[in-house]
């Protein structure tokens, strides 16, 4: 790991960083504050190891892992400054425990502080160069940089020790779509469709809000989406009709109404699934989108302007969410805001402006043949007036 490297990761801003859990093994202890316990059902360690580390006649090296495993607990629970307090007193007892190490690491990165996070990965690589935690989360690092084929080399030095290792394969199959090797990323998927859902759920999936989620679920939706990508639709809704079938649950029938929502013919389906998510306590992004795109093609805007309302709740930052709850002010003669949005819409996502433009030509509205690079007087007096005209789309 060069200096260079980390020199421009630590400035690098990225969503969400893996804490998954490494797979338990024979030696370890199967009571209930053990790695394996926090894989299965995280909240029960926290008691029992508590008692060990309130203990003080306990060795030293047995207090540091009950603090370990209950920081997973936490960790897992969503308790991200509890579970940093704990790896932090841990470390002090037995600071060689490189996966200590690497759990440490994604709690500074989920508080943004970077430079702090790759330090203790550094430790941890120090330790054990083959930690396949460690070098998955660098190839994330070189990933969020842009450098791609640095990602996939460190994706695969995480796999040569952890052939199973869920996460280094999502990662990896991901890295593969966006440099659109489609082939290489549907092997990936298939490896992680294939371990078992027992399995695959010991590592402990949690999404960028530190959730946790069901780890086939988010495999099975892996796969359909790169089938989706390649217009292989009927592969693409097998394994979503597979996730539904393994778990009735928000995650699948939120993944697979989506799906059927730009499927023709498939709307009904879609809302019959995307309203069973909801009842189900889904807050994914795609679910109140896609039930608000039901709801645009049905013209029942008032409706869709609460469900595009509830998605830029969930991602503030969705151009497209702002893009569409904009035309729904629209379509409720609420111009003004109407245009904050679009506006808004506009500033943050480059692909929307584009399409913006491309619609304020074909109205009348912008006559140039360039997409403006900044916000000007004209540009804005052309979105305001396409927010007055409900045929400019």
């Amino acid at each position: 790991m060069s200096t260079r490297f980390f020199s421009i990761a630590m400035l690098t801003a990225f969503a969400m960083l893996c804490a998954g859990m490494a797979r338990t093994t024979a030696a370890e202890d199967a009571g209930e504050c053990s790695r394996s316990r926090v894989e299965t059902r995280p909240e029960s360690v926290i008691a029992p190891c508590s008692e060990i580390i309130a203990d003080e006649t306990k060795a030293p090296a047995e207090r540091g892992y009950a603090l370990f495993i209950r920081g997973m607990g936490y960790h897992n629970t969503k308790r991200f400054d509890l579970a940093g307090q704990d790896y932090d007193s841990a470390i002090k007892l037995t600071p060689t425990n490189e996966d200590l190490l690497v759990s440490r690491a994604n709690i500074a990165f989920r508080g943004d502080r970077y430079p702090e996070g790759v330090s203790f990965l550094q430790r941890a690589l120090a330790l054990n160069p083959s930690n396949g935690r460690a070098l998955r989360t660098v190839g994330t690092l070189n990933e969020n940089v842009g450098a791609f084929e640095e990602a996939n080399r460190y994706y695969m030095m995480a796999l040569a020790a952890n052939p199973t290792d869920a996460y280094a394969l999502l990662f990896r199959c991901k890295n593969l779509q966006r440099q659109r090797r489609f082939d290489d990323a549907l092997k990936d998927a298939d490896a992680l469709v294939a371990i078992a859902p027992e399995d695959i759920n010991r590592q402990g999936y949690l999404d960028e809000n530190g959730d946790r989620r069901d780890f086939h679920i988010i495999a099975l939706k892996t796969r359909a989406r790169i089938y989706q990508t390649l217009a292989q639709f009927e592969r693409a809704e097998r394994d979503l009709n597979a996730a539904v079938a393994y778990r009735r649950a928000a995650a699948s029938l939120s993944a697979r109404g989506f799906f059927l929502a730009y499927r023709p013919g498939r709307q009904q389906e879609a809302f019959s699934d995307l309203q069973e998510a909801i009842a189900l306590g889904s807050d994914d992004f795609q679910t109140f989108f896609g039930i608000g795109m039901i709801h645009v093609q049905r013209r029942e805007f008032r409706d869709a302007l609460a469900d595009f309302d509830h998605a830029v709740s969930i991602d503030p930052y969705s151009g497209d969410a702002l893009r569409m709850r904009a035309r729904m002010h629209r379509e409720l003669d609420q111009a003004d805001r109407a245009f904050d949005d679009m506006m808004q819409a506009v500033t943050i996502d480059q692909a929307v402006l584009k399409q913006t433009v491309f619609a304020l030509r074909a109205a009348g509205y912008w006559r140039s043949s360039e997409v403006p690079a900044a916000v000007t007087a004209d540009f804005e007096d052309a979105v305001r007036a396409c927010m007055l005209d409900k045929l400019c789309n």
